[in-house]
C-alpha cells in the first residue's frame, strides 16, 4: 500500500480533526493574504501622489484628506470652496473678510492652478481646471500634452494617458459621460464631450483624469439635479499653490479659522500619512505573525495529538518492514496533503472576502488595480504556510525517531 494512500485512508478516518484543522488554516491563510494585500494598497498611494504643490486649498474635511483628493484623486466628490478666495491669491489682491479686516501677503505665488472635480467616468475622473495645469512643476512628472490642445470650448475635454491607452481614445471622438455633485447620489442628465488632448504619462494621478475648462465643469456641477451653493456655479474643489518660504503660517491661521475653507502643506501632510501609515504597517506585520505562528501551533498541537494516538500504529507499520525514512515520509505527506487543500480553500475565501473588505474601506483607500491588489499574494502566503506546516511536522518526525518498536508493541494489552 502506497504511502499517499495511507496518509488519505488516516485523514479520512479522524475526519473531523482533519476537516478542522484544514478551515482553521485556510482561514489563516485568507486573513494574512487580505492583510498583506491591504498593505501593499495603502503603500501605493505615495507611488501615484502628484508631486505639484507645496500648499493645497480646499472645503475642511483634514489636511490628509486635501492632501490625496487634490494630488492622488481619492475619495468621493468632495465638498465645494468658493472660487473667489482663488482669484484673490491668483491677482495677488490684498484677503478681505466680512468684517472689513484685511490680510496683505507677506509671501510669493510662484504658481496656483484651480481643481474641479464633477464625477466619475469608468477609467477616469472628471476634472475642471485651466491652462495653468500644463505648466506645473516639476515637470517631470507634470501634466504636459503629447498630443492636441488645452480645452477651450464648452464642451472639449483633454484626457490623461491611462484613460486615452485604455480606452484607445483619439482626438475628436466624443465621451458620454454624466456629472456628479458633493453630498448627493443623483447625477446630471448625460452629455458628451469631444477629445481636443492627450496628455503624455506621468506615472501619477494625473494620468487617470479628464480635463475640461472651468466654464465646462461649473455649468455641469450647477446643472445637476440637487445642486444648491450660496456662490453659485462659481465653486471650485481645491487649487494648487507654490508658494515661496515666508508668511505661510499667517496666511493658514487666516484661511483655516476665518474661512469655509482650509489649506494644507503638502511635504507636511505627506510626513503625517507616511507615519500613520507606518504605524499601520507596524501593526499589519504585527497581526500577520501571529496568525501565522497560531497556524503554525495550531498544526504543531495536531501532529502531536496525532503522534500520541498512532503509537502502536505507526510500531506495527515498523514490524511489517517500513522503514523510519517512510514513516517520516508519511506524517510530512499527511501534512503536506492538509497545507495544499488548505491554501486551496484559503484562496476562494480570500476571493469571496476581497470585495466585502474593499467596499467597507469605500473610498479611504486608492483605486485598485493589478499593481497595487497584486493576485500572486495568495501564492506567497500559501507557501510561507507550507513552510509552517513542514516546520509542524519535525517535532512528531522527531518523537518518531526515538520510539523503541520492540517496547511499544510489548505494552499491548
Amino acid at each position: 500500500m502506497s504511502l499517499l494512500h495511507l496518509s488519505y485512508i488516516y485523514l479520512k478516518r479522524h475526519l473531523f480533526t482533519t476537516v478542522s484543522t484544514i478551515f482553521s488554516l485556510s482561514i489563516a491563510i485568507a486573513a494574512v493574504t487580505v492583510l498583506l494585500k491591504l498593505e501593499v494598497l495603502s503603500h501605493s498611494r505615495f507611488d501615484t501622489l502628484a508631486d505639484q504643490g507645496n500648499a493645497i486649498v480646499g472645503a475642511k474635511s483634514g489636511g490628509i484628506d486635501i492632501l490625496l483628493g487634490a494630488l492622488n484623486f481619492e475619495g468621493d466628490v468632495p465638498n465645494y470652496i468658493p472660487q473667489n478666495l482663488y482669484e484673490t491669491l491668483r491677482a495677488r489682491k490684498d484677503i478681505s473678510f466680512e468684517d472689513q479686516s484685511q490680510f496683505k501677503d507677506s509671501f510669493k505665488v510662484n504658481h496656483i492652478t484651480p481643481l474641479l472635480f464633477f464625477g466619475m467616468h469608468p477609467g477616469g475622473i472628471l476634472v475642471g481646471t485651466d491652462e495653468s495645469l500644463l505648466t506645473l512643476y516639476p515637470e517631470a512628472t507634470a501634466p504636459r500634452l503629447q498630443s492636441g490642445t488645452f480645452p477651450q470650448n464648452p464642451g472639449e475635454v483633454l484626457v490623461g494617458a491611462d484613460y486615452a491607452q485604455k480606452g484607445n481614445v483619439q482626438l475628436g471622438q466624443s465621451i458620454f459621460t454624466h456629472a456628479e455633485i458633493y453630498g448627493s447620489k443623483i447625477a446630471s442628465s448625460p452629455f458628451s464631450l469631444k477629445v481636443v488632448g492627450i496628455l503624455k504619462p506621468t506615472g501619477k494621478s494625473w494620468d487617470k483624469g479628464l480635463y475640461t475648462n472651468l466654464q465646462t465643469a461649473q455649468s455641469a456641477v450647477a446643472a445637476t439635479p440637487g445642486y444648491n451653493s450660496i456662490w453659485g456655479p462659481k465653486v471650485l474643489s481645491y487649487f494648487l499653490m507654490d508658494i515661496q518660504d515666508g508668511g505661510q503660517e499667517s496666511l493658514a491661521s487666516l484661511i483655516n479659522q476665518r474661512t469655509v475653507a482650509q489649506i494644507a502643506f503638502t511635504a507636511k501632510e505627506k510626513t503625517k500619512l507616511a507615519n500613520i501609515t507606518g504605524s499601520n504597517q507596524t501593526l499589519q506585520l504585527l497581526v500577520v505573525g501571529i496568525l501565522l505562528l497560531v497556524s503554525t501551533l495550531t498544526v504543531l498541537a495536531v501532529f502531536f495529538t496525532r503522534i500520541e494516538g498512532r503509537t502502536v500504529e505507526l510500531a506495527i507499520l515498523r514490524a511489517l518492514g517500513r522503514s523510519r525514512q517512510e514513516l517520516t515520509g508519511l506524517l510530512i505527506l499527511e501534512g503536506l496533503i492538509m497545507g495544499v487543500i488548505s491554501v486551496a480553500l484559503a484562496a476562494v475565501l480570500e476571493l469571496i472576502l476581497n470585495p466585502v473588505i474593499l467596499s467597507t474601506a469605500g473610498s479611504t483607500l486608492p483605486e485598485i488595480n493589478a499593481s497595487n491588489w497584486p493576485w500572486w499574494m495568495i501564492l506567497l502566503t500559501g507557501g510561507l504556510s507550507l513552510m509552517a506546516v513542514m516546520f509542524a511536522s519535525l517535532p512528531p518526525v522527531w518523537k518518531l525517531y526515538r520510539q523503541d518498536v520492540h517496547t511499544t508493541l510489548r505494552n499491548i494489552h
